[in-house]
């Protein structure tokens, strides 16, 4: 057993990654300049107001930085035992959130405790981690056989399932940011493959009923397969495999129309369908969209300057300050300042990826790599639905939305990992 409170055994102390940290802060503290912009008036400005939503921000901002600073120095075995404890725990509060949670813009997803709203599927994301890395860490296991492929699996599924039943798609989907983690610790390949492939096809059957009829994408998949078993037709292992793609497709197809047309709700429809200009409708499912993409380009090269933003101030994009923040520094601070919030988000990930390469245990790895691509996936959602690339599924954008589960979830995922990089030293004496 390494004693992690006696320095005098090694010749370092654990050291946090502080570059990491301050683009963390610079992030948080631009985050809160930006939703004091959207939530407020330069006639009625008042910055320490923690009745507005920028007070209630730099209060989370405390809490999380208080409870961040605090897992600073805890030691990597106390993360590694408790966390199928944690996952257990917040798999009941989301339980608990189907039964006496409360409904807010059709999404059963919250606790009220007091004015306070705990949202218990941000913890979801922290919670899975922690069950991912403590299993991939256990006895050797690695990303191979059913077994451990399913149990892992599974370990994501549940809470998947459990945000999905609360209507909040948009945080259910973040959770196949796993296939990035699985894929680092060992998946095979072909995993991607089939993933890019069920992104086409779904794209290409909603597009192709759209405008004809989904039979067609059929007609289609079985010429592309007839055309290679001419090209394999001497490779009979080739042959078998081509069949099984073309009949898996066609299920897909028909699966995806089913999806699309009897189980997604319309509104969920009419989004998907603006997003692929399929259909027009800027003044109702899409007019959150165009008010975003009005605010962004009215920004131009330098922006309007803070608090000068019409669309901001007038109020014409709802949500600002949680899922369409972005657009608020499109049009104040313009194409610089966007760039530069997107280059500090791109260094702040890779800063992440870097540390997590460093690491010599799977299990602090693993929680590198999960919050690397939780991190990549609200982002990349995030920024492409303000733009209007992503249909509008309602994630925020991560240290700058505002919402305290949010907030305190990644910083607590932040500083976990940060945690245990300060030690791998111990990891490594260990070692």
């Amino acid at each position: 057993m390494v004693n992690y409170h006696n320095p005098g055994i090694f010749k370092e102390k654990p050291r946090p990654d502080w570059l990491a940290i301050i683009l963390f802060l610079l992030l948080s503290s631009f985050g809160v300049l930006n939703v004091f912009s959207a939530s407020t008036s330069a006639e009625n400005a008042a910055f320490w107001d923690f009745s507005q939503n920028h007070g209630k921000q730099l209060v989370f901002m405390a809490v999380a930085l208080g409870i961040g600073f605090f897992f600073m120095l805890l030691t990597p075995t106390f993360f590694n035992i408790t966390s199928y404890f944690i996952y257990v725990i917040v798999i009941g509060l989301l339980f608990l959130v189907l039964v006496i949670g409360t409904t807010i813009a059709a999404s059963k997803s919250w606790i009220s405790i007091g004015s306070f709203r705990l949202q218990p599927a941000e913890f979801a994301k922290y919670a899975t981690v922690l069950a991912v890395a403590k299993y991939l860490d256990g006895y050797g296991v690695s990303f191979h056989g059913f077994k451990n492929i399913g149990i892992c699996v599974a370990l994501v599924a549940l809470p998947f399932l459990l945000t999905l039943a609360q209507n909040d798609t948009g945080s259910a989907l973040v959770f196949f940011s796993f296939v990035l983690v699985f894929y680092r610790e060992g998946m095979p390949g072909y995993f991607l493959v089939m993933g890019l492939w069920v992104v086409l096809i779904f794209v290409l059957s909603i597009i192709i009923d759209y405008y004809f009829e989904s039979y067609y994408i059929t007609i289609a998949i079985i010429a592309l397969g007839a055309i290679a078993v001419g090209i394999l037709r001497k490779y009979k292992k080739a042959l078998f495999l081509v069949i099984i793609i073309v009949a898996a497709s066609i299920a897909l197809n028909i699966g995806v129309n089913i999806f699309f047309n009897k189980i997604l709700k319309q509104y969920q429809r009419d989004r998907i369908l603006v997003t692929l200009n399929l259909k027009e409708d800027k003044m109702g499912i899409g007019y959150n969209v165009n008010q975003s993409k009005i605010a962004i380009g009215s920004g131009q090269f330098s922006g309007r300057g803070f608090m000068q933003g019409t669309q901001t101030l007038m109020g014409f994009v709802p949500e600002q300050t949680t899922d369409f923040i972005f657009c608020t520094i499109g049009e104040e601070w313009g194409f610089l300042g966007s760039l530069l919030v997107i280059l500090t988000y791109l260094v702040f990930m890779g800063r992440i990826v870097y540390l997590a390469e460093r690491q010599r245990t799977t299990y602090s790895r693993v929680v590198g790599y999960g919050l690397f691509s939780i991190l990549l996936i609200h982002f990349l959602i995030n920024i492409g639905m303000t733009l209007g690339i992503i249909p509008v599924i309602g994630i925020p954008l991560p240290f700058f939305s505002y919402g305290g589960s949010s907030f305190i979830a990644f910083t607590v995922l932040l500083f976990t990992f940060l945690s245990l990089d300060s030690k791998r030293i111990f990891e490594m004496a260990r070692g």
